[in-house]
C-alpha cells in the first residue's frame, strides 16, 4: 500500500497537487493553487489523477488481497466516502452513490467552501439556495441539475447546498471542502417551512466539549459549575456557551442565574435576546430569584 501511495505521488501533478491541498488548508485562495484550480475548474486532469490512483491501488490490492488502503472510507449501501487527504482546514474526497432516488424533508447548511468535480455517472440534481425569511427562518430558491461525467461546481454551504434526488448510472465526484477559520454551527431547516430545525457544533473539538459539559451535568458535578458560568461568559461557539449555561443553570441556580444575567445585559452579545428571554421567563416562574439576582449577582 505503501508502494501504491508513492507510485501515485510520482505521477505528474499528484504530489503538486497535495502540496497544493496544504496551502489551500493553510487559508490561500483556491486561484493560487494552479493544479488544485485545475482540478476543480476544468476537465482532465481530476479525472486523470483520480484513474492513476485507482489504477495503482487495484494492482497493489490484485497481489496483496488482505491489503488495506490508507484511507479512512464508509459505506452505507447507497453512498460511499473515501478520505484521500487533510489538511489544516482541508479535506479531499472521492464520494459515490448508488443508481436510486432520494428524497428529502430537511435542508442541512454549515460554515464551509465545497467544489465538486464529477468524475463519472449521470444524476439529476438540485442546488438548494437560502436566503433570511426572519425569525431565523429561511426560505429557499432551486436551480435544477443534471449531472454527467465533467460537471465542477462550487458552493458556498453557508446558503447553498447541493441534493441528488436521482441517480441513473453510478455518480463518482471528487470533493474538496474547506471549513471557516472560526466556523460557525451548522443548521437544519424544515424543506416546507424554513424553520430551523437543530443546530450542530461546527468542529468536532466544540462537539466534544459540548459531550464532556453534558456529561459533569449528569453526574451532578456541581464543582464544575463554576467552569460552566466562565465557558458561557467567554467567547467562541454560541452552542457551546448556551449548552454551559443550561448545565450551569441545573447544577448551581445562583451561579447560572447570574451568569444568565450578564449574558442578558451584554448588548453585543449574539446570546442576549435568547438569555434576556430566559432570564424573564425564570423570574415570572421563580420571584425569589430576583431578591438573588440584587444581592449576589455583579452589576
Amino acid at each position: 500500500m505503501d508502494a501504491a501511495r508513492d507510485a501515485w505521488r510520482s505521477e505528474q501533478g499528484a504530489e503538486q497537487l497535495m502540496d497544493e491541498l496544504g496551502q489551500f488548508g493553510g487559508g490561500a485562495p483556491l486561484c493560487a493553487c494552479p493544479m488544485l484550480e485545475q482540478v476543480f475548474t476544468e476537465t482532465g486532469d481530476g479525472e486523470r489523477l483520480m484513474a492513476l490512483l485507482s489504477r495503482h491501488y487495484c494492482a497493489a490490492l490484485a497481489d496483496n488481497p488482505i491489503g488495506h488502503p490508507p484511507f479512512r472510507h464508509g459505506f452505507n449501501g447507497t453512498a460511499g466516502t473515501i478520505l484521500l487527504a487533510r489538511s489544516g482546514r482541508a479535506q479531499l474526497m472521492i464520494q459515490s452513490r448508488e443508481p436510486g432516488e432520494t428524497s428529502t424533508s430537511a435542508y442541512i447548511f454549515s460554515d464551509a467552501e465545497r467544489f465538486d468535480a464529477v468524475l463519472a455517472g449521470e444524476a439529476d440534481a438540485r442546488i438548494v439556495r437560502a436566503r433570511s425569511a426572519g425569525d431565523g427562518g429561511k426560505k429557499f430558491e432551486t436551480e435544477q441539475l443534471s449531472l454527467r461525467g465533467g460537471e465542477r461546481i462550487a458552493l458556498d454551504l453557508q446558503s447553498e447546498t447541493l441534493l441528488v434526488d436521482r441517480v441513473t448510472r453510478r455518480l463518482v465526484v471528487l470533493r474538496l471542502v474547506r471549513s471557516a477559520a472560526e466556523p460557525q454551527p451548522g443548521r437544519q431547516y424544515d424543506a416546507e417551512t424554513g424553520d430551523m430545525l437543530m443546530q450542530t457544533a461546527a468542529t468536532i473539538a466544540t462537539s466534544r466539549q459540548e459531550a464532556i459539559i453534558a456529561l459533569l451535568g449528569r453526574m451532578n458535578r456541581t464543582d464544575a459549575a463554576p467552569e460552566m458560568a466562565r465557558t458561557a461568559l467567554g467567547e467562541g461557539d454560541v452552542s457551546l456557551r448556551w449548552q454551559a449555561l443550561r448545565e450551569c443553570l441545573a447544577l448551581d441556580s445562583e451561579q447560572g442565574f447570574c451568569a444568565l444575567s450578564q449574558l442578558a445585559r451584554r448588548a453585543d452579545d449574539p446570546l442576549a435576546a435568547s438569555a434576556g428571554a430566559l432570564r424573564a421567563q425564570l423570574l415570572e416562574t421563580h420571584a425569589e430569584l430576583a431578591q438573588l439576582e440584587t444581592a449576589q449577582c455583579p452589576a
